[in-house]
């Protein structure tokens, strides 16, 4: 028999002092916790170590899932600094995520080609070498294949087209280009060639906070899995999974409520002036209707 739903909250890296402010946060709201922190190695039960790069975290989810015995109708992940609407709990957070029983969330999602320039700007972001040449890991026979992927991506409104790069989405990457050279040769590639088509579909999208149903957990978490070992980053690794997999995929744009994302530090400290980083005056000012709010760093928090 399965329990409702888990809060699993995912530590980028190894805070361990946000372990007991995350805990007093959540605990009246959520009868199952989990930590889900790189290279712990405490002796809280409920935290969970996992080993693998921030860049590629969709490895946390398939490592922690080996340490979870009971199942759950849902799962749902929060980073250790995107903090929830203090209203929402066990009992509501499917209205509050518009959850049919079937369906996924994630914030929102882009196919490969209206990620535009983000999507392959950085070596950890591109995700065409790891499809194309790739030999360190056997993926073919572990996931999907690229003909049953395509399938599906065409039956959610999506064509071959939507999973290319031409030189106008190099060009929108250039300001990258000194961190990751293979733009060059990505630039002439497709100026004398023309676009390049991705060998399996991508979709990127904001991962900080996501929901699976416990019916493709398992299969999820695989995908996930292999997703790490190719490489993947994490912000193409999750939308892809959950659009390849899950039946229906909510996405903020379907709900009433929104989330509240500080991009850049000149945003984050502007909040942090505002409520002179107390995080009860926060939680006393809460907007309603803000789903949640991304990034609250809790080390510069008073709790």
């Amino acid at each position: 028999m399965s329990s409702e739903v888990c809060l699993l909250i995912i530590y980028n890296h190894r805070y361990d002092d946000n372990i007991k402010k995350l805990e007093r946060i959540y605990k009246n709201r959520f009868s199952d916790i989990y930590h889900i922190v790189p290279f712990y190695s405490g002796t809280i039960e409920n935290v969970i170590p996992v080993y693998e790069c921030s860049f590629r975290f969709e490895g946390y989810v398939a490592q922690a899932m080996k340490y979870i015995k009971k199942s759950y109708g849902y799962y749902l992940f929060v980073a250790d600094d995107a903090i929830l609407n203090p209203a929402i709990h066990e009992g509501n957070y499917r209205d509050w995520f518009g959850l049919t029983g079937r369906s996924a969330f994630i914030t929102f999602t882009k196919s490969l080609r209206q990620m535009k320039g983000w999507g392959i700007n950085r070596r950890f972001m591109d995700p065409f070498p790891k499809f194309e040449k790739y030999q360190g890991t056997l993926w073919k026979d572990e996931i999907m294949s690229a003909e049953e992927a395509f399938d599906i991506a065409k039956r959610q409104g999506y064509d071959r087209e939507e999973f290319t790069m031409d030189v106008s989405m190099v060009w929108n990457a250039r300001k990258k280009l000194w961190e990751y050279p293979r733009l060059i040769l990505m630039f002439l590639r497709t100026l004398i060639l023309g676009r390049m088509y991705c060998p399996y579909p991508i979709w990127g999208g904001y991962s900080d906070v996501f929901i699976i149903p416990g019916k493709d957990m398992e299969k999820v978490t695989h995908m996930l899995g292999v997703f790490a070992a190719m490489d993947l980053f994490v912000e193409e690794a999750i939308p892809t999974a959950l659009h390849l997999i899950c039946d229906e995929l909510i996405e903020e744009k379907d709900l009433e409520a929104k989330s509240r994302t500080l991009w850049g530090n000149a945003a984050r400290e502007e909040v942090e002036e505002k409520y002179e980083r107390d995080y009860y005056r926060l939680m006393d000012e809460w907007k309603a209707d803000c789903l949640f709010i991304h990034p609250i760093k809790l080390s510069k928090w008073r709790m």
